[in-house]
């Protein structure tokens, strides 16, 4: 995260040209919120009431649909387990598109 600029909003450093987001908005699995809009650089992020995170932690972002992956990577990151605090990467995946 590289900003809280009021309560509940995070901005976070990926947005249209790092993220997939032709069906839907890349969805957070690192901290309980939603992903509400993306811009070129940043994604905003509305935090879930208990939320809490600081300036400088990484949140995770998980694609809600993989397809504009394949355009805008050549290789994607396989991991162990998402919903592990700090999942391991375990392989990669040609794109090939």
């Amino acid at each position: 995260m590289v900003s809280q600029p009021e309560d509940g909003l995070a901005l976070l450093d990926a947005g249209r040209r790092d993220v997939p987001f032709d069906l839907d908005l890349p969805v957070p699995q690192s901290v309980e919120g939603e992903v509400t809009a993306l811009n070129d650089q940043h994604a905003f992020l509305r935090l879930a009431d208990a939320a809490t995170t600081a300036v400088g932690d990484v949140v995770r972002l998980g694609l809600s649909h993989p397809c504009t992956a394949f355009d805008k990577w050549r290789v994607v990151a396989v991991i162990d387990d998402p919903d592990a605090p700090d999942p391991r990467v375990i392989g990669a995946v040609a794109t090939c598109f």
